[in-house]
């Protein structure tokens, strides 16, 4: 059978329930499980990328290539077996995934792949039976490969289209989808200095679902980038203003990482407007549900107390630039219905959370990579409606998005818990990997003043900080001086860093 695309200008439909080639496994009969998961720059081996720390540098041992693939997808499957007894999510929004830009090496049949190599595993051919072929194959090929040997079977892969005239930066990566549900229809929708917003059609058990997947403009804080996001946001309204003009109560499911907080407007009262409240319409108040007019769009977070609203860390705060959000229709008794309740994060110490403040582990090139991505998965569990609409639990926490930025809690931390930097002097690059995003007591001595750097124990660090104010108080300082912080250990541009986690604690 022939493959099948219909066309409009840059906004591609096509028929993929057959083509993207993987076996369907019979999805669950009561309920399923949709997560929007940030994998952070999740890079195939062939080495042409618009990043210049997955590009060919020769000689460089921070260089990305296949080991470090190997333990990005093993991570990556770990985090998906803490979901419904290891059987892993049915439906899963994916960003950052590598644009592949070596066509020769495409694989327009997944299951054709899987076929081939169904005699080995992921782990050998991307070791022992490396070839050339193998490099240049797409990192969504590599990542069902992974998940097919490790159990997690049943999948169907869908990648966003990058439109034509897209800069350098906005074809480095897309948003991906994984379902187990057969596809009835799937197109992209280009954004404006962002990724392209991936819709997909799903058949849950003979009803259809739409699922957006979405990748923001970044700088969450920066009211420039705000504007940008204002532009995204219309694309997503329009498309679902047709959706609810055919089917006010049509089932949809809204995710991905918006780069915006769920309380964007009370969180940053210095932006006029935003994209995801004042344009896409997100809220809070559950009441909205089964209602034929009115706000649509429901944003999973306020299933949580306040307090535990978190995705991502940046500069001491929690953020939710993960965000998952449902139409009205979701909880109409038809059709497919959310779990009240039932949104949470996929945050485990050890593997994706780091030290006492189970911190999001970030991926490192360093030495030989290590960590799992700066964001923690979200998701949420939907049922098929038995045609009673689902009761929401009355709540002590308002619709009302606070003010407040949640903090990470680092005043709290026990500080004789915390490693001093020295441990650093004779650690391996093993160790040292391992080490990335942890908070260390730092004893320096200031060394130089553009760019700032101290030495610890004779090893030299990059110093930054997020606030510029302390970073021009530090330039006024004497070299030589000592100084004592808490800096949590970080690679840029190649070299190592510690970023001041507590300035108030600087002597």
């Amino acid at each position: 059978m022939r493959k099948i695309f219909i066309c409009a200008g840059v906004v591609c439909w096509s028929f993929v329930a057959w083509l993207v080639g993987a076996e369907e496994a019979p999805p669950p009969t009561k309920s399923f499980v949709v997560m929007a998961y940030n994998v952070e720059n999740l890079m195939d081996i062939d080495r042409v990328a618009p990043y210049d720390e997955y590009a060919e540098i020769p000689d460089d041992p921070n260089s990305y290539g296949p080991t470090k693939l190997l333990g990005k997808l093993k991570t990556i499957v770990r985090v998906l077996k803490n979901v419904r007894n290891g059987a892993g999510p049915d439906v899963l929004i994916l960003n950052e995934l590598e644009v592949d830009h070596t066509p020769e090496t495409a694989v327009p049949d997944m299951q054709a792949f899987l076929a081939k190599y169904a005699s080995t595993t992921y782990e050998k051919m991307l070791t022992t039976e490396l070839n050339d072929e193998l490099r240049g194959i797409p990192v969504e090929a590599w990542l069902l490969k992974a998940l097919e040997d490790e159990g997690l079977k049943g999948y169907s892969v869908l990648v966003g289209e990058v439109a034509p005239g897209a800069t350098e930066h906005e074809e480095a990566i897309k948003v991906g989808m994984l379902t187990r549900f057969p596809v009835l229809e799937k197109k992209t929708h280009p954004t404006s200095q962002a990724r392209g917003i991936l819709e997909a059609k799903l058949d849950v058990q003979g009803h259809p679902v739409l699922v957006f997947g979405n990748h923001w403009k970044s700088g969450a804080g920066n009211p420039a980038m705000e504007n940008v996001r204002l532009g995204n946001a219309k694309v997503l309204r329009e498309r679902l203003n047709q959706v609810f003009q055919e089917n006010p109560q049509a089932d949809v499911v809204i995710g991905g990482d918006f780069n915006t907080q769920y309380n964007q407007g009370q969180r940053y009262p210095f932006m006029p407007k935003t994209g995801l409240q004042d344009v896409l319409g997100s809220q809070g108040d559950p009441a909205i549900f089964g209602k034929k007019d009115g706000p649509d769009l429901y944003n999973l977070w306020f299933e949580l107390p306040p307090e535990k609203r978190f995705s991502d860390e940046y500069s001491g705060e929690w953020g939710t630039l993960m965000q998952l959000l449902v139409s009205r229709g979701m909880a109409d008794g038809q059709g497919v219905d959310l779990v009240p309740g039932a949104l949470t994060q996929v945050r485990v110490t050890g593997l994706n959370a780091q030290g006492p403040l189970e911190l999001p582990w970030r991926w490192t090139n360093y030495g030989p990579g290590w960590g799992a991505s700066d964001h923690f998965p979200v998701m949420a569990e939907f049922q098929i409606a038995n045609g009673t609409a689902p009761t929401f639990p009355s709540r002590s926490w308002s619709p009302v998005p606070p003010k407040e930025a949640l903090k990470v809690g680092l005043d709290k931390v026990d500080r004789s818990k915390l490693r001093n930097a020295s441990a650093l002097k004779d650690a391996s690059a093993e160790d040292i990997a391992k080490s990335m995003g942890e908070i260390f007591i730092v004893d320096a001595i200031f060394s130089k003043i553009r760019p700032l750097e101290v030495e610890v124990d004779g090893k030299t660090f990059s110093l930054h900080s997020f606030d510029k104010a302390l970073k021009d108080e530090l330039r006024k300082e004497p070299k030589g001086k000592k100084m004592r912080f808490l800096g949590e250990l970080g690679l840029f541009k190649g070299k190592l860093q510690f970023v001041i986690q507590d300035p108030s604690w600087i002597k």
